[in-house]
């Protein structure tokens, strides 16, 4: 899971200056800017949010994954016997979302975003409750058309598909002669 944290925090993302930006100092003795009010910029992921926390810009293509969202993919799966597309990076977002949500609420504790944090994880659980239940389905059964299965899998579904498919594998071996 860290590598995709990692991946994600490093991910280049579109930004658009709400305001004039002189050289900002970050971790690592890096600096960023100087940009000018309407410049459209891409930086990674962990930098651009720096300049969007500051109100010096905002994001251009990436949304955060709401209630709303969760509750439409859950949706989605329920009647649904195979995978249903998602992004691919929805874990690492949502983990974003609910980690900026948390240090929200730690600085200014307010119960509606309490309640946001715990509506969120309750509807996380249950995507992640189907959706694994059907990824250990395909695990224990796919052939040759695994990678059709797994086109709408998240990437760290597919990490987690190699874990399951080697388990069970070694599992079956010991009793096959």
């Amino acid at each position: 899971m860290r590598d995709f944290i990692f991946e994600w925090r490093n991910h280049p993302e579109r930004i658009k200056l709400k305001k004039e930006c002189a050289v900002l100092e970050i971790p690592n003795d890096e600096k960023i800017g100087p940009f000018k009010e309407g410049d459209e910029v891409k930086l990674p992921y962990w930098q651009a949010k720096i300049l969007v926390k500051q109100e010096y810009a905002k994001f251009i293509d990436l949304k955060p994954i709401q209630t709303g969202d969760l509750h439409k993919i859950l949706y989605r799966e329920l009647p649904n016997p195979q995978l249903t597309p998602i992004d691919p990076d929805f874990y690492v977002k949502i983990h974003d979302n609910l980690f900026e949500l948390t240090e929200q609420n730690k600085k200014t504790p307010d119960l509606l975003v309490l309640e946001k944090i715990k509506k969120m994880k309750s509807l996380l659980r249950d995507v992640v409750s189907r959706r694994f239940y059907k990824l250990l389905r395909i695990a224990a059964t796919a052939g040759s058309e695994t990678s059709e299965m797994l086109k709408n899998c998240s990437n760290e579904e597919k990490e987690l598909y190699k874990s399951l498919k080697k388990i069970l594998n070694n599992w079956e071996a010991q009793f096959l002669v």
